[in-house]
């Protein structure tokens, strides 16, 4: 503020010294020369410099009366700047009707109240947006909590009601017909198998992705040494550890999931070979392949299959493809390949001249 100062201060007195020339140059043109020649060069030269003097002392005077006034002004601005800053949007400046500065104050008011307005605009968004999101949960949960129902209706619920008459049955049967009855316990067995790998298949779905403090390599790893001690089942592990983006391991960890869930309900197989491989950082391919006893592809494509759709959707959310290639008593393969976008490089600078 003080070269500011000194600067209207310059002006002041710069005005000045000229508007006391022109002065004398008026009154030089326009007294008679025998008038001027009675007024001594002495006499002349004490008025010109008491003149001078106070033309300089008004100078000083108005230029720092001014710029103080701006001054003050420009503080009062950086102030409610400030405010602004700070989150004071109600804040407005007061001398919209001043000619020095005036348009500065009108233009910051527009300002906040643009702000003001954006920020409302802002917030509103962020509670719809929040209202929304509770009730896409609040309807996840509810579909979750219906499939898993209908799950356990369709095949667990109807094994154990299976095992539930034979088991009847049997008790009634093992006096009268003993040959009968062993076969029937042989049935009970393998339907309590069935209705055992249904609630694997279902908890393991349910089992949270674990990818925060892990790669996603390692959480496969995981994943599979916690099925071999809890299932009669050999899985084989070939895995390229590579940088993905999070997005792409959090949707390939759960077809990982979806897979050996289908595997432990529908496969019967003994073991499982999973491959994961990345082609030059720009295609990451998914392997999964059992030794069970298959199903025929073209029979299931027209069958509603929730874990089969929903590795589609998971999968086609991000660009890439799936197929599934079995052949009935030798076992089937799941491949997923997934294209990985590259970084945009920056356009190439234009050579001078």
């Amino acid at each position: 503020m003080s070269k500011l100062r000194w600067k209207w201060i310059g002006y002041h007195i710069y005005s000045n010294i000229l508007t006391l020339a022109f002065i004398a140059v008026v009154l030089y043109l326009v007294i008679p020369s025998e008038t001027l020649q009675t007024v001594s060069w002495s006499t002349a030269l004490t008025a010109f410099a008491v003149t001078a003097a106070g033309s300089i002392v008004l100078g000083i005077g108005c230029g720092f009366n001014f710029t103080r006034n701006i001054r003050s002004r420009l503080e009062e601005v950086s102030v409610g700047a400030k405010n602004l800053a700070y989150g004071n949007l109600k804040y407005r400046l007061p001398f919209t009707e001043d000619k020095e500065v005036g348009d500065i104050a009108l233009a910051f008011n527009d300002m906040a109240n643009r702000l003001e307005t954006q920020v409302a605009v802002l917030q509103k968004l962020a509670e719809e947006n929040e209202e929304l999101i509770q009730k896409t949960k609040s309807t996840a949960v509810t579909e979750e909590r219906q499939r898993l129902a209908r799950e356990l209706h369709d095949a667990v619920s109807q094994q154990l009601f299976a095992i539930s008459m034979t088991a009847a049955t049997a008790s009634r049967l093992i006096e009268r017909k003993p040959e009968k009855c062993a076969t029937m316990i042989s049935n009970i067995e393998e339907s309590a198998g069935k209705a055992q790998a249904e609630m694997r298949a279902l908890l393991l779905q349910l089992r949270p992705v674990t990818l925060e403090n892990q790669k996603l390599t390692d959480a496969i790893t995981s994943l599979a040494q916690e099925l071999e001690t809890k299932q009669n089942m050999g899985i084989e592990l070939h895995l390229e550890d590579a940088e993905l983006p999070s997005t792409v391991e959090n949707q390939l960890y759960r077809v990982v999931q979806e897979g050996l869930s289908n595997v432990l309900r529908h496969a019967e197989a003994s073991q499982v070979q999973i491959r994961l491989s990345v082609s030059d950082a720009h295609r990451v391919q998914l392997r999964i392949e059992d030794n069970g006893k298959g199903f025929d592809t073209n029979q299931t494509a027209g069958q509603t299959s929730y874990g089969l759709q929903s590795i589609r959707e998971r999968i086609a959310s991000l660009g890439g493809t799936v197929d599934w290639l079995s052949v009935p008593g030798q076992g089937t393969r799941l491949e997923v390949r997934l294209p990985i976008a590259s970084q945009k490089s920056s356009p190439p600078q234009m050579k001078e001249g």
